[in-house]
Formats: C-alpha cells, sequence, structure tokens
C-alpha cells in the first residue's frame, strides 16, 4: 500500500478546527465525519505525538490455521520503520527512501510490506494525512451484516505516496463512529501481472479491538474477497505507543539487500 509521511502538528491543528459530526438533514459533512472516528479511536494528538507505533502481528493467508508473527516498529512523522520476525534472521527497514532486508523469504517486496498493515492498523487516523481527498459520504453494508454504515471514500492527490492511485472505502459505525471496515485496491505495480493497473477490491473488517494507553486499535482484521471468500486475516498485540525507536536500524548492514521493485 501506498506509504505517506507528514508532519503531526499540522493534523492535530487542523483536527482541532472540526466539529464533532455536522448534520444537515440526511446530509453528512465527510470531514466532521471522518474527525468523529478518530474522537471514536481515542483522537488525533495522543497519536500523532506518539513517537512510535509498534505492534506484534501475525498475518495468516486464506484459512490457514497459523501464521507467521512480525514485530513492526514505525516512527512517527517521517514514518521510518523496521520489522524482524522473531524465531528467524528474516528482517527488514525502510528509511523513507529505500527498502533493505536480510534473508528475505517473503513472497512480497520489503518496500511493500514496510508500512502494510501498520497503514491498515491505524486507518483511523491515517484518513487525515495531507494529500487524503475525501469523497462524499454514502452508506453501505458488509456481507451478511445488515447495519447501514457511513462510507467515505480515502484517494490520494497525485504524488503521494508510492501508490496514488490506492483507495479506501472506509465503513464508519453510525452510533459509536469506529471504524468498522474498508475496501481497498493495491496498484503496487511489482505485484500485478503487466497490463494490469490494479487488483480488485478486498473487504477489510475489523473483528475487534482493544484500548491502548487511551487509544482504541483493532487486534484483529479479516480481508474478504468480492465473492466472499477469506483472503487472509491478521491479529495484532503488544501495542505500543511509546517504543524507543533503534536509529541504528537505520543503517544498511553490509548483507542487506536493497529492494529494487517498483511501485
Amino acid at each position: 500500500m501506498t506509504r505517506r509521511f507528514q508532519p503531526v502538528l499540522l493534523l492535530i491543528l487542523t483536527l482541532a478546527a472540526w466539529p464533532a459530526v455536522a448534520h444537515d438533514g440526511d446530509h453528512v459533512s465527510a470531514e466532521a465525519l471522518v474527525a468523529s472516528m478518530i474522537e471514536a479511536h481515542g483522537g488525533m494528538e495522543r497519536w500523532a505525538s506518539a513517537p512510535t507505533v509498534s505492534f506484534t502481528d501475525e498475518f495468516k493467508s486464506g484459512t490457514a490455521e497459523s501464521g507467521r508473527p512480525s514485530r513492526v516498529v514505525v516512527e512517527q512523522g517521517p514514518r521510518r520503520a523496521y520489522i524482524d520476525f522473531p524465531g528467524s534472521e528474516t528482517s527488514l527497514a525502510w528509511d523513507g527512501e529505500k527498502a533493505w532486508s536480510r534473508n528475505w523469504d517473503m513472497p512480497f517486496p520489503p518496500r511493500f510490506l514496510a508500512l502494510l498493515n501498520y497503514h491498515f492498523l491505524n486507518l483511523p487516523w491515517l484518513a487525515q494525512d495531507p494529500g487524503v481527498i475525501l469523497g462524499e459520504v454514502g452508506r453501505g453494508t458488509l456481507l451478511d451484516d445488515l447495519t447501514e454504515y457511513y462510507t467515505v471514500k480515502i484517494t490520494y492527490g497525485e504524488g503521494v505516496g508510492d501508490t496514488p492511485k490506492d483507495y479506501y472505502e472506509i465503513y464508519i459505525h453510525p452510533q459509536t463512529h469506529r471504524l468498522a471496515a474498508c475496501e481497498y485496491i493495491v496498484t503496487y505495480d511489482a505485484l500485478l501481472p503487466e497490463g494490469v493497473e490494479a487488483t480488485p477490491p478486498n473487504v477489510l473488517i475489523y473483528d475487534e479491538f482493544t484500548s491502548v494507553d487511551g487509544l482504541v486499535v483493532p487486534t484483529h482484521f479479516t480481508i474478504y474477497q468480492q465473492d466472499g471468500a477469506v483472503y487472509a486475516s491478521a491479529a495484532a498485540r503488544d501495542w505500543s505507543f511509546s517504543e524507543a525507536f533503534d536509529e541504528a536500524r537505520m543503517e544498511m548492514p553490509a548483507d542487506a539487500v536493497i529492494d529494487t521493485s517498483q511501485p
């Protein structure tokens, strides 16, 4: 997915000027609705002022019984990141310009994976990144769930991040205003067949949440294909918003390999 980097103070000042939710009959402002979603997840200031966001995730393909855990540490602001895979010598790092890895044995490029689950798991706040374009508010349901959610399509300005043609259509619960799900596509060129510009849409549903330092964060999500089949799932645990960022990880080891895949 697209990587995006921005000063966090701008987010705090911008969001502070918005009301919780603006209603005009059946009309709801997309900006105010997204602001209300962020408040429902603990607010922008606490999240944006954290030095890092870190978590352990376990991503499983399809209906597999187990997956491979990874420890993700992302520096807020510049969004530099490194990921370790416990029990192995595999690792990756992203310095904001290039990605490199050691003993890479994953099916996806390191540059693609560097901030992938960070985006999925922090989407409530990332919906207000600079460069985000919010569409009109709509209504929609999810699979066999009869709840009518608010929907807002998120697109990106030209040249924003690696893959500005990505989109997310977010589903916001009408009462709690928490993020319930998102539809997304992948436009990372190296992952697509020649002549194909995007994958078919998948729907990611947030199954469980917990509260960490006053922020409401996902602990499990499931990704469904358009026919309802399970594409993948992930559990997230050991969240932290205070873990120190290891600056030494931004020095590329001699045995590391730079990722040359094309977004």
